[in-house]
């Protein structure tokens, strides 16, 4: 049989099914047609047709018991290609222009919503944006913890991107900004990028076509973090400023302190420190003034981590103090590791790796037992570091690896690029010079692709090193001669010290 005719077969096949349906399942099967994915779970299935839950899972088992679904798990569903197109058509054929616009905007709404819930359990430090309420009868969907959050998101991505497409197709630019504002929070501790700058430009062009300045300024922001974050920095600035110059014009205290925040993160990145603490002193203090104790504890935390990179550990573990208990008040898990982490580096920068290395554990087993592979993969930096000062390189070389799995399998390639890095120091303290320079090597050609030259500075300091004790001096000279020319850029303390230690060992002291 062709492939034409096996085709026709099944068209066929599945019109007698359909001719075979209860009216009420007919009319389910062509609304599912409308749906903005080929998987749906029951309670989507419900919204999209203005059903209960209980019916619309006694309606779907019909639809699957007539092979017009398969089911895939006790409340999951989907389409096989050709069936799904066939709902669609009757759908275009048997309802109104209306009933099928009434459909999509339904199931839409329904997802903002249901994301709206799960970003509360996953980050549920972010600020919430007010939503258009869903129509009545539709079921909002509710979790009852962070587990079960995660996994339906985990589950959804692919239907969200297919929602945000479908909105912006449909003229549905609320749903569509609104949607992208959202998933903001989830995207930042995941790393999607591809979906999360996506979806970003899609709901940037709707709030441009609604005139709204607020929600231009909340997608901005979102751009921008999913900019610092793929260590696009300069358009990361950008969308920053743009949302800055926005929160100002309209008076918006907590928008203009957030912006410099996120400002003040990409000066961090390229080590323009003096920048970066002008920003976070500056969010601190309105911070301060409008009483936002979340942000406040970010903002210490921000603040610390400026203050250990400027080489004053004593003012930065002050800082991370008094941060980590503003976070455990309010009960943020993320905001506690990122603060542990400080600290454990702190502590080694103090002399102390035992307790250094109690803090980065601590981080640690919060992002496992988040199932967040953002945190982890970062954390288990620290934790590395942490090891290899108490003696221990095999177990920090067992951290960087898994740290560079995660970093490449979330996209980050400049701390995939550390993870490298690391990894060639734990191989220097094994005495394992190859490897050693190998995996600086790697992590100095990611940096300079990237144009970090911070970075790129200490992998070649890493390279040359390694060269050195495998007696190759030559090749070792001529990086630390170009890591002396990138750090010659940097006036801060720290950047300083490692000038001066690789002109020493160019003999030029």
């Amino acid at each position: 049989m062709t492939e034409n005719a096996q085709a026709d077969d099944d068209a066929s096949a599945a019109a007698r099914s359909y001719r075979a349906l209860t009216a009420e399942a007919a009319t389910l099967f062509r609304l599912l047609g409308l749906h903005p994915g080929p998987a749906f779970g029951v309670p989507a299935a419900a919204a999209i047709a203005g059903l209960s839950t209980a019916q619309a899972h006694r309606l779907l088992d019909s639809l699957a018991g007539a092979h017009l679904l398969e089911q895939t798990a006790p409340d999951r569903y989907e389409f096989h290609d050709l069936l799904r197109a066939y709902a669609t058509d009757q759908a275009q054929y048997e309802e109104t222009p209306e009933t099928r616009a009434d459909a999509v905007r339904r199931i839409l709404t329904w997802y903002v919503h249901a994301a709206d819930a799960a970003q509360g359990w996953i980050n549920p430090g972010e600020a919430r944006i007010p939503l258009a309420p869903m129509d009545a009868g539709v079921v909002a969907l509710t979790f009852d913890g962070y587990e079960q959050a995660m996994a339906w998101y985990e589950l959804e991505s692919a239907s969200l991107m297919a929602v945000a497409r479908e909105a912006e197709a449909a003229g549905l630019d609320e749903i569509a900004w609104q949607l992208a504002a959202v998933l903001r929070s989830v995207h930042m501790l995941l790393n999607p990028f591809e979906d999360w700058l996506a979806m970003g430009h899609i709901g940037l062009r709707a709030a441009r076509r609604l005139g709204d300045r607020g929600a231009e300024a909340e997608i901005l922001e979102s751009l921008g973090m999913a900019c610092t974050q793929s260590h696009r920095l300069s358009e990361a600035a950008d969308f920053h400023e743009g949302a800055l110059a926005i929160r100002r014009e309209r008076g918006d205290r907590l928008g203009e302190s957030l912006s410099l925040n996120d400002i003040g993160l990409i000066r961090l990145r390229e080590r323009r420190l003096s920048v970066a603490k002008s920003c976070f002193d500056e969010a601190l203090t309105i911070f301060q003034e409008i009483d936002a104790p979340q942000w406040e504890a970010v903002a210490l935390a921000n603040a610390a981590e400026v203050a250990y990179e400027l080489g004053a550990a004593d003012q930065a573990r002050d800082l991370a103090q008094s941060a980590l208990e503003k976070f455990r008040a309010l009960d943020n898990k993320g905001g506690q590791g990122n603060v542990l982490r400080l600290l454990s580096a702190a502590c080694l920068e103090q002399g102390e790796p035992h307790e250094a290395l109690g803090y980065a554990r601590q981080a640690v087993d919060i992002a496992v037992n988040h199932r967040n592979t953002m945190w982890e993969g970062y954390w288990l930096l620290t934790l590395g570091r942490t090891q290899q000062a108490t003696g221990h390189p095999e177990d920090a070389l067992a951290s960087y690896q898994r740290a560079a799995v995660l970093q490449r399998r979330l996209g980050d390639r400049s701390r995939e690029a550390r993870a490298w890095q690391a990894a060639g120091e734990a191989y220097q303290q094994l005495e394992r010079f190859d490897e050693a320079a190998d995996f600086n090597r790697g992590a100095a050609a990611t940096h300079r692709d990237l144009n970090d030259n911070w970075q790129l500075a200490l992998a070649l300091d890493g390279l040359a090193r390694a060269l050195d004790a495998a007696a190759q001096s030559e090749e070792a000279r001529s990086h630390w001669s170009e890591a002396l020319t990138l750090t010659a850029g940097y006036e801060d303390p720290r950047a300083a010290q490692l000038h001066a230690r690789i002109g020493r060992a160019l003999g030029r002291a």
